[in-house]
Parts: C-alpha cells; structure tokens; sequence
C-alpha cells in the first residue's frame, strides 16, 4: 500500500502527465477509429475532427491534461466527501464502467 504522497506523485504521474504527450490525441483518434463501439470511441471522432481543422496537437493535450487533473481532484474530493461507507474503494475502478447512468458504459451516444 502506498504513502499518500506515493498515491498523488503517482497519480500525477501515470494519469495527469502522460496526456503532455503530443503523440496521444493522434494515438487517440486511431484506436477509437479500429474500435469504434468502444467505451469513449466517440471522443477519438471528436479529436479527429479537430486535428483535421488544425488544432495543435499540444493545446489538445493541455486540455487533456486539464481534465484528468479535475477527474482526479473530483475523485479524490469524493473519497472524502461524501465518502464510501466502510471505507469499501478497493476495485471501484472494475465498476466505473458499469456505473455509467446511461446504461452503455461510455460507448459512444452514452450522453
């Protein structure tokens, strides 16, 4: 089990900083295109799109790195508060997906 301070270099490391890497929108963009029922796939679309527009790769991956920062806070923030009864946060990761209210775990038309 991890330090808290191991918990967050980590997640800043392996969640929020890997999106500086300009090669990730265009990565992206042709995995969600070879599977496009996939959980997000509708987000490569979206990059594809704004890549083929002429968006710099470097400001999607500011934005990209913008929002994991704020998933990971929001996530974080939650563990606290409200909180998880029991403290049950083991393996929450396995029923994300799951929890998607629309019922089709992130594949595209889930919003």
């Amino acid at each position: 089990m991890a330090t808290r301070e191991e918990l967050l270099r980590h997640l800043w490391q392996e969640v929020i900083d890997p999106n500086l890497d300009e090669a990730v929108p265009q990565r992206i963009a042709a995995h969600c295109e070879q599977r496009p029922d996939a959980p997000f796939a509708d987000s490569g679309a979206a990059i594809g799109r704004l890549l083929a527009l002429g968006a710099d790769p470097r400001d999607l991956c500011l934005l990209m790195r913008d929002a994991a920062y704020e998933a990971v806070f929001g996530t974080l923030y939650a563990l606290g508060d409200p909180g998880v009864d029991g403290d049950d946060v083991f393996n929450l990761h396995e029923d994300l997906l799951g929890a998607d209210p629309s019922g089709r775990e992130g594949r595209p038309a889930s919003v």
